[in-house]
C-alpha cells in the first residue's frame, strides 16, 4: 500500500485542486491520497468561505480518500507553525509515504531539502543578521530573506519569496527537524499566481481570485462555480447558505479586543507595540477600513488578522508553545470515501497518535492536554457556526452531530 500526504485549506476547492490530487496520484503511484486540511479558520487568518465539512466533502469527491482537520491553533499559526503542525500529523500516521506540495516554479527537489537544511542548521552569522533586520522593523519573511542572501543562490532565495514555495520549504524543514521517513515531490503550479485575482477560463485560477467573485448574502454566481470541478459545483447548487466573510466577525473581534484591552500582549503573535496600536480608540469603521489603521510595514495584514483570531479565541503565547513542545496529539478525521477503509485500518494500526472519528472518544482517549487543544477546535467550529446561523438562519452541523463524511464512492 503506497499512501501519500498533501496539506490543504480549499478555501474554496477547485480545478486547481484537483489536478493537484490527480498529479499526486500520477507522480508517486499512490493507492491512497490523505489530505490534511485546515477547519472553519484559516492560515491566513481569515474564516474560511466555507464550512469544513462542506470543503472536506468537495475534496472526497473529487479524489481525495480521506480528509483530516489540521487544530486551529495550527492552521491559523505562521507558515512554519501550520507546517509544523500538518507534517506532525502525517509522520505520526506511520503510514504515508510521500508529501506532494505545489510550488510557483520547476525547480529541483533537492534546491528545496537544501534549503531547509541550511535554514534548520541557523548559522550564527546568519541569525545574527536575522534579528538584526527584525530590529530595524523589517518584516520576519523579509529580513529571512537579506540574512540568507550571503549564503544562498539566487534560486534558493527566490524560494523566500513566493508564497507556495515558502510552505514548501516550511514542510521541509518540518521532515528534516523530524528525521522523517516521508519523500517530498514537488508539483510545478499550473495556472494563476498564488496571490493573482484574475480569472481566466484558460488556466487554473487561484483561490483568492476566486473568492473575489463572492458576494455576501448572494447565490454562488455561475463565474464562480464554473471554476470548480462539476463535483464540487454540484455540492454548492444547493447550499443552504452563501459564503461567510471576514467582515463577519469584525463585531466580535472589536467586542474582544474591548474586553481583554489590558491582556492583549499576552495573546499569540501579539507584540507589545501592536497591543497598544489595537488597544488605542479608532473610529467605527468597515473591516477593510480598520486593517488598513492597524496595519504598518512591520504588521503586514495576516499577522493583525492572526492576532485578531488569536485574542477571540483566547488563545495565548504561553499555550502556543506548550502546544508546541509537547507536538499534535491526535489526528480527527472529518471524512473519508467507503473504498477507503483499507488505509483507515492500516492507520489505526500503525499511527502513533489517536484517531478520532468520535469526539466521544477523546475523553477515554486523550489526556488533559490532548483535550485542551482540541477544545480550541470545537470553539472555532462553533463559533464560525454562530455566525452562519445569525446571517442566514441556517443550523451547521457541530463537530458532536456530524461525525463523519462518507462519500459511498
Amino acid at each position: 500500500m503506497k499512501v501519500a500526504g498533501i496539506i490543504v485549506e480549499y478555501n474554496p476547492f477547485h480545478k486547481g485542486h484537483e489536478h493537484h490530487i490527480k498529479e499526486t496520484r500520477r507522480i508517486t503511484g499512490a493507492d491512497y491520497i490523505i489530505a490534511v486540511m485546515s477547519g472553519d479558520f484559516t492560515e491566513r487568518g481569515i474564516p474560511a468561505c466555507l464550512d469544513k465539512f462542506t470543503r472536506a466533502e468537495c475534496a472526497l469527491a473529487c479524489g481525495a480518500d480521506v480528509v483530516l482537520e489540521l487544530p486551529f491553533c495550527y492552521a491559523t499559526g505562521s507558515a512554519e507553525y501550520f507546517a509544523e503542525g500538518a507534517i506532525t500529523i502525517l509522520d505520526k500516521l506511520g503510514c504515508v509515504d510521500f508529501l506532494c506540495f505545489g510550488t510557483e516554479a520547476d525547480v529541483s527537489m533537492s534546491l528545496y531539502t537544501d534549503t531547509a537544511a541550511f535554514l534548520c542548521a541557523e548559522p550564527l552569522t546568519f541569525k545574527s543578521a536575522l534579528q538584526e533586520g527584525l530590529r530595524a522593523g523589517l518584516t520576519f519573511p523579509r529580513a529571512r530573506q537579506e540574512a540568507a542572501r550571503p549564503f544562498l543562490s539566487k534560486e534558493a532565495l527566490s524560494l523566500l519569496n513566493t508564497p507556495n514555495a515558502l510552505l514548501g520549504l516550511e514542510y521541509c524543514k518540518a521532515l528534516h527537524r523530524k528525521k522523517s521517513s516521508i519523500k517530498p515531490f514537488t508539483i510545478p503550479r499550473s495556472g494563476a499566481a498564488y496571490h493573482d485575482i484574475t480569472v481566466s477560463s484558460e488556466r487554473f485560477s487561484s483561490a483568492t481570485a476566486l473568492r473575489r467573485l463572492l458576494l455576501p448574502g448572494t447565490a454562488f454566481p455561475e463565474a464562480f462555480l464554473s471554476e470548480l470541478p462539476e463535483a464540487a459545483a454540484a455540492l454548492l447548487v444547493n447550499k443552504a447558505y452563501t459564503p461567510v466573510f471576514a467582515e463577519d466577525f469584525l463585531l466580535l473581534y472589536r467586542y474582544a479586543i474591548l474586553q481583554k484591552k489590558e491582556l492583549l500582549s499576552s495573546y499569540a503573535d501579539v507584540s507589545t507595540e501592536l497591543a497598544g496600536r489595537l488597544s488605542k480608540r479608532f473610529p467605527c469603521c468597515d473591516y477593510e477600513a480598520f486593517l488598513a489603521h492597524m496595519k504598518t510595514r512591520q504588521y503586514t495584514r495576516t499577522r493583525i488578522e492572526r492576532c485578531l483570531l488569536h485574542i477571540l479565541f483566547d488563545l495565548r503565547k504561553d499555550a502556543l508553545e506548550s502546544f508546541r513542545s509537547n507536538e499534535i496529539c491526535y489526528a480527527r478525521i472529518l471524512g473519508f470515501r467507503e473504498s477507503a477503509t483499507p488505509l483507515l485500518k492500516a492507520m489505526k494500526k500503525s499511527a502513533s497518535l489517536p484517531i478520532l472519528t468520535k469526539l466521544a472518544q477523546k475523553a477515554r482517549r486523550c489526556n488533559e492536554f490532548e483535550n485542551e487543544l482540541l477544545s480550541y477546535d470545537i470553539a472555532a467550529t462553533d463559533l464560525y457556526n454562530h455566525v452562519v446561523n445569525q446571517k442566514y438562519g441556517v443550523l451547521l452541523p457541530d463537530d458532536f452531530s456530524y461525525i463523519i463524511t462518507n462519500t459511498g464512492i
